[in-house]
Parts: C-alpha cells; sequence; structure tokens
C-alpha cells in the first residue's frame, strides 16, 4: 500500500509504504531530501505543517517530526519556532559532488534491497532506467 500526498503549499509529494523495511521517517526523509536536491520544491519555499502532512498520508505526528527534524539537522530545511518549517537557503550552494554524496545512503539501501530481493545487477539498471524515465 501506498499512500501520496501532494503538498498544497508546495509541490511536495510524499509515499510512503507502511510494509516496507525502511522505517516510515527515513522513507519521508530520502523523498524530501531529493525533492529539494531536484529543485522540486525551491529554497524558501514553506512546508506543510507536521500535522498536515500527519494526516494527509496517515502517519503518526512524531514520525513526521522526527524526519524534520533530520532534515533540520542536515541542514536542508530550517524550522522557526511558531512560524513552521522552510526549504533551506542555504541548498542552492550544494556543488554536484555534494549532492551525489547526499543521494548514496538511499542507493545503498535501494541496492541491498534489490540484492535482497534476487535481482541481478543488469536487471537492476534496467528497472533504474524504467524509473528514471517515468519521473
Amino acid at each position: 500500500m501506498y499512500i501520496t500526498f501532494s503538498g498544497v503549499r508546495s509541490k511536495m509529494r510524499l509515499q510512503v509504504n507502511p510494509h516496507s523495511s525502511i522505517p516510515l521517517y527515513a522513507q519521508i526523509v530520502e523523498q524530501m531530501r531529493n525533492q529539494i536536491l531536484s529543485g522540486t520544491i525551491q529554497a524558501g519555499t514553506p512546508l506543510p505543517s507536521v500535522r498536515e502532512i500527519s494526516e494527509m498520508i496517515e502517519v503518526n505526528s512524531l514520525t513526521i517530526q522526527k524526519a524534520l527534524k533530520i532534515l533540520e539537522v542536515e541542514k536542508f530545511i530550517v524550522i522557526r519556532r511558531g512560524v513552521g518549517a522552510f526549504v533551506s537557503e542555504s541548498i542552492n550552494s550544494l556543488n554536484q559532488n555534494q549532492k551525489e554524496e547526499l543521494l548514496k545512503p538511499g542507493l545503498i539501501n535501494i541496492v541491498s534491497h534489490a540484492r535482497e530481493l534476487g535481482v541481478d545487477q543488469e536487471r537492476f539498471h534496467v528497472l533504474v532506467e524504467e524509473c528514471w524515465s517515468a519521473q
């Protein structure tokens, strides 16, 4: 089961799989990180509130808070008490190598999962190409 949410205040799209071996907070962090790096969510963009995200993707608000805290520590977002969370302005200053380094942990998880499922490297590359083309 996948749950998708497209934010009202931003173009954020979240799709969580409660049956995945990857924790929900990690799924959220990875997707938000990728959307920020790709420019789908622009620097300075206000994010929906914890409550809004929690209700829309049917995930406990503490899980959302944990994901946002990780993104704040990684400097992807800035949380202003009483105002909300915003995509960090400094994110635009990352160079290509830094962006690629940020992608590696998620890629490692995906490769590990593919190996666990018995997907060989050639087929994995085909799947990546299909997913890349679908975006």
